[in-house]
């Protein structure tokens, strides 16, 4: 590894056990999307450490999710600027703590949201710590927002991430990191949405044939969507949830399911909504009606910016002994996204490295958090030497 860089992280006693204290911190402040609260006291403690760090931060709140921080370090020409980004939210609700603790076990950390992506934000003030050290003064900017699992569904958080972004350099989105130590340049899009059918409800013994099923009438339409999968090339719908009805003794007169979209091609979303809305809004069973509900999403991360990017911090990982990595296109989604629609040139999957986001499984590997903070520190330093990174 750099040598100037692991000096300087030894003269700021950085390594595994001082990490590790602050992520722990992190994780035991639960953050549930849509655990307001929770999402901003952990955004208190982000601004009181980057704050501490000499990084000038606000904060835009919002009505029904967490806030959006917003963190500037650094002096200097935006052309300049380096981005590091990431979310403070996680799919976790409030009392998953109790039963998945925080706790290092074989090398590996657990706990609600150690990957996804806690393990990531937690990164960030060392770098900016080390940077410091080693007397860097270029202007680094950090966004880091509050309902990203929920794709901005109650706000226009990835907007403003779009926004803010503009002109930076180069960014790095602090998400989970994969093992095999693959970077991602490429992700699909995400549609959230939500088909509901309604009926009328009746006896379901004595008025039976008084009564419209709103549940037959779904599994109609859930097959419809599910034939999708064969129309369109890199494309996927997957009816995730379902609901319905009330008891098992009465006719239903209402059923909703949730639909995860995923496509490769923004000129193709406007086509897969249109085709959803055709199913919901064409009744099977006479009498019943359906609406489709868009409630969010992301659009695709496209790897046209971001191949010299990758070239570029391929090479500081040979340099630093941290080996080859791989360049990989994945179907999850993510605020990096935005970034490259800003022109700004991402890589995507530069937190710590991991498996099993959003179960009790999740872990991270705590020797990767050193890894990654050497790499995306000593990318930075050399950044200097290049004056573009668009191809």
């Amino acid at each position: 590894m750099n040598p100037v860089i692991l000096e300087a992280m030894q003269s700021c006693k950085i390594d595994s056990a001082s990490v590790l204290k602050t992520w722990k911190e992190i994780v035991e402040i639960e953050s549930f999307t849509h655990n307001r609260e929770g999402v901003s006291l952990v955004c208190d403690f982000i601004r009181s450490e980057l704050e501490i760090l000499g990084v000038r931060t606000k904060v835009i709140e919002f009505d029904k999710v967490g806030p959006l921080l917003i963190g500037e370090y650094g002096e200097g020409d935006l052309s300049e600027c380096i981005l590091l980004t990431g979310h403070m939210d996680t799919v976790f609700k409030e009392g998953f703590i109790k039963e998945n603790p925080f706790r290092v076990e074989d090398g590996k950390a657990f706990g609600p949201g150690v990957l996804d992506m806690k393990g990531g934000v937690n990164l960030i003030f060392y770098i900016l710590k080390l940077l410091k050290a080693l007397h860097y003064t270029k202007p680094i900017k950090i966004i880091i927002s509050g309902d990203e699992e929920h794709g901005h569904e109650h706000s226009n958080q990835g907007q403003l991430m779009l926004e803010e972004s503009k002109g930076c350099k180069l960014a790095f989105n602090m998400e989970t990191g994969l093992i095999g130590n693959s970077i991602t340049v490429a992700r699909k899009g995400r549609i959230a949405c939500r088909v509901a059918t309604k009926g009328k409800s009746a006896h379901a013994g004595a008025n039976f044939s008084d009564g419209i099923n709103a549940i037959h009438e779904m599994a109609y339409k859930i097959l419809e969507i599910q034939a999708l999968n064969n129309k369109y090339k890199d494309v996927t719908f997957s009816v995730g949830t379902i609901k319905g009805g009330t008891v098992a003794n009465a006719v239903p007169d209402y059923a909703e399911i949730e639909i995860d979209v995923r496509y490769n091609d923004v000129d193709i979303k406007e086509t897969l909504i249109e085709d959803l809305k055709q199913i919901a809004q064409t009744s099977k069973i006479q009498g019943t009606t359906g609406e489709l509900f868009i409630d969010g999403g992301f659009p695709p991360f496209s790897n046209k910016l971001n191949q010299r990017a990758y070239e570029f911090v391929n090479a500081i990982s040979v340099k630093n002994g941290l080996g080859e990595t791989e360049a990989i296109h994945i179907g999850g989604s993510s605020d990096a996204a935005f970034i490259t629609i800003a022109g700004v040139p991402c890589l995507c999957s530069m937190g710590v490295k991991g498996e099993w986001n959003h179960t009790n499984r999740e872990y991270a590997l705590v020797d990767s958090a050193i890894e990654r903070i050497v790499l995306i520190t000593d990318a930075i330093l050399e950044s200097e030497k290049v004056k573009s990174f668009l191809v």
